[in-house]
């Protein structure tokens, strides 16, 4: 029997903030941070940390179109 692979929830992050920039603009991150917001007062360490992980993703692919060709993110 095959062994499954190993679930990465980054590449739907990924997805998650694509579709986000792609449908609301710069606003994806004004949402987002209502987001975290939102999970962080009702108590929902695991909401939290999914918005997190989209709300990093929005910061990288937005700040591509900003950054020149040969910065490097840390």
């Amino acid at each position: 029997m095959q062994q499954p692979l190993p679930f990465d929830p980054n590449i739907y992050f990924g997805y998650v903030a694509e579709n986000l920039l792609k449908n609301l603009g710069d606003k994806a991150l004004v949402y987002a941070d209502h987001a975290l917001k939102k999970m962080r007062s009702i108590g929902d360490n695991e909401g939290f940390d999914l918005w997190l992980s989209i709300h990093q993703h929005l910061i990288e692919k937005s700040s591509v179109n900003t950054r020149g060709e040969n910065v490097i993110l840390h």
